[in-house]
C-alpha cells in the first residue's frame, strides 16, 4: 500500500522559510499595480498621436539611435508601443512557474550525496535519508535505474527515483516538509496474441516475431516442468501466448501478465492458464485444472547444452582415467544464473579442490541435488536456509577441477546416485472442485484463443527445416 509522509524538514538556503514566502507575495503585488501603471502609460500613448507618440519616446530614450532608427523604418511608430491591459500583465506576473524534468540513470558508485550535491546541504540529505528509510532506503539505489530531478524555475521540488519496472519512490518538497510515497508505475498497457514457430531455438523464434527475449524466458519458465527447452525441441514446434504489452510515452517498456500459453512439442500440445484462486494464490494450470508446477524442473537451467551425459565410467578430462559420472554436465556462460529443481533445504554450501564452489540441498521424499563448479554464489544461499523451486542459487563457473564454464547437476534418492534425466514427474493436486467453476469462466476465453490457434497451426504447411 503506497504510504504518504508528512515530517518536518531542516531547511537549506534552497528552500525559502515561511517568511519570504510573505515578503515575495508583497513583492508580487507591488509588480501587479506597476504592470497595470505601465498598461496604463500604453493605454494613454495609444490615444496620443503618431508625432506625440514618437516625441514622447524620443524624450524617454535619450539618445538612443537604435530605438530612434527602428521609429524612423516603421509606417505607423505607435506600433512601438501596442496596447497591452491591465488583465494581460497581471496574468503573465500570476503565471504558474515552468516545471523542468531532468532525467538520468544511476551509475555506479552514485550516492544520495553525490547525486544531490548542490542541491541540498548536506545536513538535509542526512535528514532526507533518515526520514524516508521506512519507505525506501536511498543507500539501496541501483545502478542503470531512472533518477529524476523536477525543478520549478531552477528551484529542485521533487524527486523520482524508479526502484524497479513497476513501482517508484516519489519525493516532493514542500513547505511544511518532506512528502513521499512509492506509487506503480504508469504504463499503456495492450493485451496481445503472439504466435511462433520454432527453427533452431526457442531465443531465436521469439526474437524473428519481433519480440523480446524477456518473453523467451517467460514461456520457458512457464512450462519448464514439461519440456527442456535445450534437450526436447524440434523444428517446427509452436506456440501461442496471451501476455500484456507495456508501454510508456509510446515506447515498449516490456510484458506484464502472462495470461495463456500453448507449446505443442513433439506432437503434444500444452496448455498454461494463469489462475488466482480464493485464498489469493496464483500459479499456472493445464485445461483441465491441474497445475504446471511439479515437484521438479526438468533441468536447473533453462537454455544450456549437455556437454557430458550421466556414466558410471568415463574418461575424467582432467585427470586422464576413468571413474564414475553420475551426473549431468550442462555447459552454459559464466554468470548464468541456477534455479534450485525443487524445494528444499540447504544442507552444504562451500568449496573443495574437486567441486569448487557447490551448494548440496535436500528435498522431501528423500531427494537431493547438487550443484557444482559455480563461479559465485547467491545472495542468502548458505547451509540451513530454505529454498523454494526456480530460486536463483548461485551463477555457472568453472571453479575446481573444470575445464570450462559450466554446471555439474547431481541428484540422490536415499543417498543413491541416479539420472535426472529420467525422473519422472511428480504432479501436484489440482483446483478444487468448490474453485473449478471460476477457473472454468476466467480461462474460457484465452482458451477459445489458443485452440484455434494450435488448429491453424496442425494445419498442412510447408515443412521447416533446422539451420
Amino acid at each position: 500500500m503506497p504510504i504518504n509522509r508528512r515530517l518536518p524538514k531542516r531547511r537549506s538556503n534552497l528552500f525559502s522559510p515561511r517568511r519570504k514566502i510573505t515578503s515575495t507575495r508583497v513583492t508580487l503585488a507591488s509588480m501587479v499595480l506597476l504592470g497595470i501603471a505601465i498598461a496604463g502609460l500604453a493605454i494613454s500613448l495609444n490615444f496620443m498621436t503618431p508625432d506625440e507618440t514618437q516625441s514622447n519616446i524620443e524624450r524617454s530614450i535619450p539618445g538612443d539611435n537604435a530605438a530612434q532608427d527602428y521609429l524612423a523604418q516603421i509606417d505607423d511608430p505607435a506600433q512601438a508601443c501596442p496596447p497591452v491591459s491591465a488583465k494581460q500583465i497581471a496574468d503573465d506576473l500570476l503565471r504558474e512557474p515552468e516545471l523542468v524534468r531532468m532525467t538520468d540513470t544511476v551509475k555506479s558508485g552514485d550516492t544520495p550525496t553525490t547525486l544531490l550535491d548542490g542541491h541540498l546541504s548536506l545536513a538535509d540529505i542526512y535528514s532526507l535519508c533518515d526520514e524516508i528509510r521506512d519507505v525506501y532506503p536511498l543507500d539501496r539505489l541501483k545502478a542503470g535505474q531512472p533518477w529524476t530531478m523536477i525543478y520549478s524555475d531552477s528551484a529542485l521540488i521533487g524527486l523520482e527515483y524508479e526502484i524497479d519496472t513497476s513501482e517508484r519512490l516519489v519525493v516532493a518538497m514542500t513547505d511544511s516538509g518532506y512528502e513521499f510515497r512509492r506509487e506503480p508505475i504508469p504504463y499503456e498497457v495492450e493485451t496481445s496474441t503472439l504466435t511462433g514457430v520454432i527453427e533452431s531455438s526457442l531465443f531465436g523464434s521469439v526474437l524473428k516475431i519481433g519480440e523480446n527475449e524477456d518473453l523467451a524466458v517467460r514461456l520457458a519458465n512457464v512450462f519448464a516442468y514439461d519440456i527442456d527447452f535445450f534437450r526436447d525441441l524440434r523444428a517446427g514446434d509452436n506456440f501461442n501466448v496471451i501476455v500484456e504489452k507495456k508501454y510508456r510515452e509510446g515506447t515498449f517498456s516490456g510484458y506484464g501478465t502472462l495470461f495463456a500459453a500453448s507449446f505443442s512439442n513433439q506432437g503434444q500440445t500444452y496448455y498454461a492458464y494463469r489462475f488466482t484462486d480464493s485464498k489469493g494464490n496464483t500459479a499456472y494450470y493445464d485445461q483441465s485444472g491441474r497445475p504446471l508446477r511439479k515437484a521438479f524442473l526438468k533441468a536447473p537451467l533453462p537454455f544450456s547444452r549437455i556437454s557430458s551425459g550421466f556414466s558410471m565410467n568415463r574418461k575424467h578430462p582432467i585427470l586422464g582415467f576413468s571413474r564414475p559420472h553420475p551426473a549431468i554436465d550442462y555447459a552454459a556462460p559464466t554468470g548464468t544464473p541456477i534455479s534450485a529443481v525443487a524445494d528444499g533445504t540447504i544442507a552444504e554450501a562451500g568449496y573443495n579442490n574437486s567441486q569448487g564452489n557447490y551448494v548440496r540441498i535436500v528435498h522431501a521424499n528423500g531427494y537431493d541435488t547438487t550443484y557444482n563448479h559455480m563461479s559465485k554464489f547467491a545472495k542468502g544461499t548458505k547451509k540451513g536456509a530454505k529454498v523454494k523451486q526456480g530460486i536463483i542459487i548461485g551463477h555457472v563457473g568453472s571453479t575446481g577441477l573444470a575445464t570450462g564454464p559450466h554446471l555439474c547437476f547431481r541428484m540422490r534418492l536415499n543417498g543413491k546416485p541416479m539420472n535426472p534425466l529420467q525422473l519422472k514427474s511428480i504432479p501436484a493436486d489440482p483446483i478444487t472442485a468448490k474453485e473449478m467453476p471460476a477457473f472454468k469462466a476466467e480461462i474460457a476465453a484465452y482458451r477459445e484463443q489458443l485452440e484455434e490457434h494450435v488448429r491453424a497451426a496442425s494445419l498442412p504447411r510447408t515443412e521447416v527445416s533446422v539451420q
